[in-house]
């Protein structure tokens, strides 16, 4: 029984076999070669090219990364350059402003230092005249002796003396000074009140132009009408000759009379260190 059915298998696995070479003939006879290895070589080919293609995009992508950071840092630098440079131009601007401010702080402190100065200066005026009040003759008296003080000038009254208009002027140069200008309505007052002689005349620095037709003071200018009364200033355009003075009107005379005169001249600055 064994060897009917070995028999049977050896036969068929012949059979079995014999069939397949007959399909591997036909096979080739209608054109279906067997798989070479030249196709194997390709197919390898193309497996290790998309590997390089691969290898390359996963390279290209880590240097897209790494540029992308290193372009952001970059990008952080730049802003914190540009911030800096704002902050520079900020403080340049600041400090530009501070100097141009300079100038101004300069004309307010001047202003301020003047100011001061002369407040200081008429304290020392108003300290000086009461010194000279209880001491006529204290060191910090702006004028010379025989001279009385009062603002801004020193003022001589020739009183045991008599000369004509042209003589007092030289006598007035002779002291550095000039025949007595009243610029104001105070000034007119104060010569009023100096304890004068009841019939005391004084030459005053005005006179006649001839060449220009007009009153002049001594420096040129004209008087001013408010430093008369009706009168006088009536009796001044209707006369020619040289201004006296006497108990506080001016009045009209030759010039060739003889009287007494007032000299004036500017007051020295008086000094703290006299105050002492």
């Amino acid at each position: 029984m064994s060897e009917e059915v070995t028999y049977a298998t050896l036969t068929f696995q012949d059979s079995v076999g014999e069939r397949n070479n007959r399909d591997r003939n036909n096979l080739r006879k209608r054109g279906y070669p067997a798989p070479s290895p030249t196709w194997r070589q390709a197919a390898l080919s193309l497996l290790t090219l998309c590997l390089m293609l691969l290898i390359g995009l996963v390279t290209l992508g880590i240097m897209f990364l790494q540029t992308s950071n290193e372009i952001n840092s970059d990008s952080e630098k730049l802003s914190q350059l540009q911030k800096i440079i704002h902050q520079q131009q900020d403080n340049l601007s600041e400090q530009l402003n501070s100097y141009r401010n300079i100038p101004t702080q300069e004309e307010f402190l001047k202003s301020q230092i003047s100011s001061l100065l002369k407040r200081q200066g008429q304290m020392a005026i108003k300290l000086c005249q009461e010194l000279i009040i209880h001491t006529s003759d204290h060191k910090c008296n702006p004028c010379p002796k025989m001279w009385q003080w009062y603002q801004n000038s020193c003022y001589y009254f020739a009183t045991n003396e008599e000369r004509t208009w042209t003589n007092s002027r030289k006598n007035c140069m002779d002291r550095n000074s000039t025949l007595v200008k009243i610029d104001s309505l105070e000034e007119k007052d104060f010569l009023k009140s100096q304890p004068l002689p009841t019939f005391s005349f004084f030459w005053l620095g005005l006179s006649w132009d001839p060449s220009r037709r007009s009153w002049v003071w001594e420096d040129g200018s004209g008087p001013s009408p408010s430093l008369f009364s009706t009168k006088e200033y009536a009796q001044i355009n209707g006369s020619k000759g040289c201004a006296y003075f006497q108990k506080g009107n001016i009045y009209i005379s030759r010039c060739s009379a003889e009287i007494s005169w007032i000299c004036e001249k500017m007051a020295a600055l008086v000094k703290i260190e006299d105050l002492d």
